[in-house]
């Protein structure tokens, strides 16, 4: 039975959101974002090769309550359409007011973006019932 981690010396750490992805990995994301085929067997090898060292990682750092990393999942808003039913197609995002007042910093930011293999702009749309 796993037990809550907890103290009363000092405040735990833990952090929340993606860490950085293999190159390897990535790719193999954005193929299925993309409704690419993908091998699910390399997929799951690719995901736990990069899962060991972003928990090591953590631990070398000092987080007391560590996770994946968000390793196995494309990002946040795509992943969505492989855990649940209802979507289908791609949603038509407009450009976030921020990024369009600001297009120095889009510009700023573009060798990024060329680098991104999921595209956020384009997340799964809900199409029916969710469930």
């Amino acid at each position: 039975m796993a037990r809550m981690l907890t103290s009363e010396s000092r405040i735990l750490t833990t952090h929340a959101g993606s860490l950085p992805r293999p190159r390897e990995l990535a790719e193999l994301h954005g193929r299925r974002s993309r409704g690419e085929d993908v091998d699910e067997a390399e997929l799951r090898e690719a995901i736990a090769a990069a899962t060991r060292p972003s928990i090591a990682a953590q631990l070398a750092a000092g987080i007391d309550i560590g996770n994946d990393g968000e390793q196995a999942r494309e990002s946040f808003f795509t992943y969505v359409q492989h855990r649940m039913t209802g979507f289908g197609e791609t949603s038509q995002r407009p450009l976030m007011r921020d990024l369009a007042e600001h297009p120095d910093f889009l510009e700023m930011a573009a060798a990024r973006y060329a680098r991104m293999k999921v595209n956020l702009m384009a997340a799964p749309e809900a199409i029916g019932p969710i469930t």
